[in-house]
């Protein structure tokens, strides 16, 4: 499911937008400060418990989750979709996510935009990493192929 190509673009600086739900299906956004593969059926994002502890509550209660990468520059995107678990994030997987928001600043930036404007994007403050096993991913750049099922997994 997430192969080489994929992998490499979760690993980027890209926007990492999670979306989840609650027990009434009231729609919750957190965003991930850095993702990577752990095999490939598994990934692991890192959030913010401090920021986005809705996002959190939910993937504890209910595991489902819909996870976006979006590189700014050009707009590629893909959504992996799958059940999460949450736990507390290592020292090593903070690290790992402060090399993601160093990296992602500097993208930004690149694109103009000011760093007091991206710092409140990104904190591993009360870190937890997601593990997520992906279920389907989604191509969801814009264009005609959005929205399409590039593999699940039964396929």
């Amino acid at each position: 499911m997430l192969d080489h190509e994929l992998a490499a673009f979760i690993e980027s600086p890209v926007m990492q937008i999670i979306g989840t739900a609650d027990a009434d299906r009231r729609p919750e956004v957190g965003r991930g400060v850095g993702a990577w593969p752990l095999d490939g059926r598994r990934m692991a994002i890192v959030v913010s418990a401090w920021q986005w502890p809705g996002t959190v509550a939910n993937l504890q209660d209910n595991g489902m989750i819909a996870a976006t990468f979006s590189r700014p520059s050009d707009y590629v995107t893909y959504q992996i979709k799958g059940r999460a678990e949450v736990r507390e994030a290592a020292a090593d997987e903070i690290e790992r996510s402060e090399r993601y928001m160093v990296a992602m600043v500097s993208a930004l930036m690149r694109l103009g935009i000011a760093p007091d404007i991206i710092a409140p994007w990104l904190t591993h403050r009360d870190a937890r990493l997601v593990t997520v096993d992906v279920a389907s991913v989604f191509v969801q750049t814009p264009g005609a192929k959005a929205g399409s099922k590039l593999r699940s997994a039964t396929t």
